[in-house]
């Protein structure tokens, strides 16, 4: 007999992959932001810093595959991966060629997406102390710092492949610091997500399997080392780490901001102007800010339901 309750909680596991998925593609928007959006960010941190602790580590040598297996949450990890895999297949491609050729509608979609997921992540907050306040000034000025870096190439070397890897992944999974846009200071957003697209589509090359294997090695290895940190600080800072987490969001938003352009490399902020395309750009922009809402809606529908049958 299928157990519908079961079925709802994959294709939402699924959803919430697909989201994370979808936003990490873009400079500016982080995979992270949908999993706070959509009350999973805590629920992935734990699972990682189950997998990646030494009482884990023990049963996996010992061979105690029972014990190993009920102890690690595989049922969510695999929709949610299976939701990012899928999200990638279908959308990393599609994403790169809306960035090269409608770069102000991309934009303005994830700049609406940001504003919402701020006031999100902010009912979050117990309470807005003078150390919360700290926290949230130095975090928002490294991220506005960090989007206004110039785009260097960094060379694609397999030791340099996981150390983006590593530094990416830990932006990926936070709210608000966006490790596409990493990828992008690097110079190595079109290759990565390039090599993404072709193998999710069975396109397979030695340098698109090399540079997915290294960067892939290396973010293993930086999320399993930097969560531990993260629930540290969420246990024992609750009020400082979301504040800074908020900061981060905060600053990128320029970088999303629609009406800009390069000159010589360097982002220059313009007025909007209003034309046919300003419609179409503010249409993009309330679109990413209803998504937000409607996805948070769901999420704390699904929450309550969720305590009701407790």
């Amino acid at each position: 007999m299928i157990n519908v309750k079961n079925l709802k909680e994959d294709f939402y596991n699924f959803s919430v992959g697909f989201c994370m998925g979808g936003a990490n593609v873009i400079p500016g928007v982080s995979g992270g932001t949908m999993l706070f959006i959509m009350g999973a960010f805590a629920k992935l941190t734990n699972a990682i810093s189950t997998i990646a602790s030494a009482e884990t580590l023990k049963l996996l040598l010992a061979g105690q595959w029972k014990k190993l297996y009920e102890r690690i949450p595989w049922r969510f990890l695999f929709g949610l991966v299976l939701g990012v895999v899928v999200s990638f297949a279908t959308l990393a491609k599609f994403f790169v060629w809306m960035l090269e050729n409608h770069k102000s509608y991309t934009f303005a979609f994830f700049f609406g997406l940001i504003i919402a997921s701020i006031f999100t992540v902010n009912r979050q907050m117990q309470k807005w102390t003078p150390g919360a306040w700290i926290s949230f000034a130095i975090s928002a000025l490294a991220a506005f710092g960090i989007v206004s870096l110039v785009p260097v190439d960094g060379g694609s070397q397999w030791y340099m492949l996981m150390l983006y890897g590593a530094i990416c992944i830990i932006a990926m999974i936070l709210p608000g610091l966006s490790g596409s846009f990493l990828l992008l200071i690097f110079g190595q957003y079109h290759r990565v997500w390039l090599a993404v697209g072709n193998l999710s589509h069975l396109q397979f090359s030695a340098e698109d399997v090399s540079t997915v294997l290294f960067l892939g090695l290396g973010a293993v290895i930086g999320i399993g080392a930097f969560v531990h940190l993260l629930n540290y600080l969420l246990k024992n800072f609750y009020n400082a780490t979301i504040a800074a987490l908020i900061g981060f969001m905060v600053g990128a938003i320029p970088r999303l901001w629609p009406w800009h352009h390069e000159i010589n490399e360097r982002m220059i902020y313009d007025a909007p102007e209003f034309n046919l395309s300003m419609i179409g750009i503010i249409g993009c922009l309330l679109g990413g800010l209803l998504l937000v809402i409607a996805i948070e809606f769901f999420a704390r529908k699904k929450k309550k339901i969720e305590e009701n049958n407790l």
